[in-house]
């Protein structure tokens, strides 16, 4: 073990323990990969009260928070297929629910404090500090601005993942004091932020190496439609900004072997698909048809592009075909889609709800995945439903852009279809083509196989995150000889 490169894996989330979305996955899928291909890797993540599983307890110890300290209790995880430890406090843990808390940004502050105590004290010393997002992104300060005290900081190599842009952790000054570094950390070239403290702006400023989780979302975090206000931060450190596409589990999603799904099938033999919308589309109270189906599997927010799924939807169902929604979110758009069920029953079912065996039905039984998302990083739906056989129509941007390959374009080569301006025209020009090779038979059945033999998976991803250990940590000894060179 003492050979192998060893990572600390910090996130807010890890599924199946805990999971509100895509970070979720990545943290539960990714460290596993990066163990099968020999990393000594490990996990730590806040505690949570939905968390309920065998821990065992490895210490606590006071964390100075500002004026004040609090406990931080440390438990490791039991039975799990990476070493996952759990940060606890009562106070800032003990309760329900991963965010929307209005103490965020002080629990956060707390983790990140807490872990930094956790590399002091304990005897893993990581040779890569893998930080997600803006609650752990604060700790690539806390190492750089204590490693002149602690030069065994220093050796550690700081990669920062980008998975959304959008949310920042945006606080007040009040809260940049709770990490006791110096006050002249808090200027505009590294935490300042229009008189804010931005923790996504530290882990930018402060990592060796930054990802974003899509290469084409990486490029788009560079422009001011995409930049959510740090497109300028980043450019500075474009020379160190990378790309690495998510993946997802192939044997979570295998309509091989789903035991949710009505009837398995392949790419080698498709009988199985018809089996599975003749049956999603009985549970659903559908008609039998043999029109295609539509099908969404989403939370109901803006950026996901509901304004042009209604109005797609509404085009669909005019051409005889059917539309079935799998999610919920905000009331606009649940009664939206409500009264588009009431407007043709038989032809749309909406189920406003997370239900993941209903969601693997949905993705078995559907011919084409909908999912015209405003903005979308990464995506993890658009590779299921490939996965499924389920055609993805999707806007062409971040990681729909990176994922799906055009058929309208790549005649003969595509894996779904893709519209390129966010508008209901474009989009409805996009449905038009996959209406129009819906009714040729043999090549939809091409381009069904096309999409499920092309499917990114957390294999390639954890092969390319060893790239960028490699590069963090190449990056990290040039920093350290720069310093050697100008102390001051």
């Amino acid at each position: 073990m003492e050979n192998k490169l060893k990572v600390l894996f910090v996130a807010a989330e890890c599924a199946p323990l805990i999971k509100v979305g895509g970070l979720g996955d990545v943290a539960g899928e990714l460290p596993v990969k990066l163990q099968e291909l020999g990393i000594d890797v490990r996990v730590v993540i806040p505690a949570n009260k939905d968390i309920d599983v065998p821990t065992v307890y490895q210490g606590d110890f006071p964390v100075n928070l500002g004026w004040r300290n609090e406990t931080c209790i440390v438990r490791e995880v039991l039975n799990t297929p990476v070493k996952t430890y759990l940060v606890d406090n009562y106070h800032y843990f003990g309760r329900a629910g991963v965010y929307g808390h209005r103490d965020d940004p002080e629990r956060f502050a707390f983790f990140c404090l807490s872990v930094l105590e956790m590399l002091r004290r304990f005897d893993y010393r990581p040779d890569i500090l893998h930080l997600n997002d803006w609650h752990t992104a604060p700790l690539a300060m806390l190492l750089r601005e204590h490693e002149r005290e602690e030069p065994q900081l220093s050796d550690i190599a700081i990669l920062y993942t980008i998975h959304s842009l959008e949310y920042q952790g945006v606080s007040g000054r009040n809260i940049f004091n709770l990490f006791g570094v110096k006050d002249v950390v808090f200027k505009v070239d590294k935490v300042e932020y229009f008189g804010c403290f931005n923790p996504m702006k530290a882990g930018i400023n402060y990592a060796d190496l930054i990802n974003g989780v899509s290469k084409t979302f990486t490029q788009q975090m560079l422009t001011s439609k995409y930049g959510f206000g740090l497109e300028g931060v980043l450019s500075n450190r474009k020379h160190q900004l990378r790309g690495v596409i998510n993946g997802i589990n192939t044997k979570n999603w295998d309509p091989e072997n789903d035991p949710y799904i009505y009837a398995p099938y392949s790419k080698d033999n498709l009988e199985g698909k018809k089996e599975n919308k003749r049956r999603l589309q009985e549970d659903l109270g559908l008609e039998p048809s043999d029109r295609p189906l539509f099908a969404v599997v989403s939370r109901l927010v803006p950026n996901k592009g509901l304004e042009l799924m209604e109005g797609a939807a509404e085009a669909v169902l005019k051409e005889g075909g059917q539309f079935v929604l799998l999610g919920s979110g905000e009331k606009f758009y649940e009664n939206a889609f409500l009264r588009l069920m009431s407007r043709y029953p038989g032809q749309v079912s909406v189920n406003l709800e997370f239900n993941n065996e209903k969601a693997h039905r949905i993705y078995a039984g559907s011919d084409v995945f909908l999912m015209p998302s405003r903005y979308e990083p990464c995506g993890l739906s658009q590779l299921i439903a490939m996965r499924y056989g389920s055609v993805p129509l999707v806007h062409k941007t971040g990681g729909l852009a990176d994922t799906v390959r055009d058929e309208g374009r790549y005649e003969g080569e595509g894996t779904g279809f893709t519209f390129s301006t966010y508008s209901l025209d474009a989009l409805l020009r996009a449905l038009k083509k996959v209406l129009r090779l819906y009714e040729t038979p043999k090549a939809w059945k091409n381009l069904m196989i096309r999409a499920m033999t092309n499917v990114p998976t957390w294999e390639n991803a954890a092969r390319e995150y060893l790239n960028l250990y490699a590069e963090a940590r190449e990056e990290n000894r040039k920093r350290r000889i720069k310093g050697r060179k100008n102390p001051f």
